[in-house]
């Protein structure tokens, strides 16, 4: 069944752009895996924490915005007037983005307390920043297949 909800160019333009921010978003993410990878060299462990420290804080700001966009720029609000059965969906999708902001910052803030790359923390950050990546990867995913089910089976426009 296909609604008659019209999808006008404003709505157009923002769902290109929230889809350009998530192939950005996908981007970052690639890089921020491998970050952990790369060798501390003798005496650059400093230059090396501050690096990971601002890319992790970029990033947490390119969310941060890029959530924005989403909830406050008419984004979702869209969603669910094209499918308001998804309402729940979305408004799960919203908590996701407040525990990504969350351990964001908390991973931030153990990063912080590392004194040097023998530091029994360094793993634990780590392990959190890959498993908090992996669940963004998942929320997209997951945000990707409401996308699709409200624009492609509820409004028709894959018809």
């Amino acid at each position: 069944m296909t609604r008659s909800v019209a999808v006008n160019k404003s709505d157009q333009d923002l769902a290109n752009r929230v889809n350009q921010e998530h192939e950005d978003l996908r981007s970052a993410i690639d890089r921020l895996l491998t970050l952990f990878d790369r060798k501390i060299e003798p005496d650059g462990f400093v230059g090396w924490k501050l690096d990971l420290l601002w890319q992790l804080r970029d990033f947490q700001n390119q969310l941060q915005k890029h959530f924005d966009l989403e909830e406050d720029g008419g984004y979702n609000a869209d969603l669910i007037r094209i499918a308001p059965h998804l309402a729940p969906k979305v408004f799960n999708l919203e908590e996701d983005h407040r525990k990504i902001v969350s351990d964001l910052t908390h991973i931030l803030g153990i990063l912080k307390g590392v004194e040097g790359e023998q530091s029994p923390m360094l793993p634990r950050v780590k392990d959190r920043t890959n498993e908090l990546l992996k669940f963004i990867l998942a929320h997209e995913s997951e945000e990707n297949a409401i996308i699709q089910e409200a624009y492609y089976q509820d409004y028709g426009v894959g018809d």
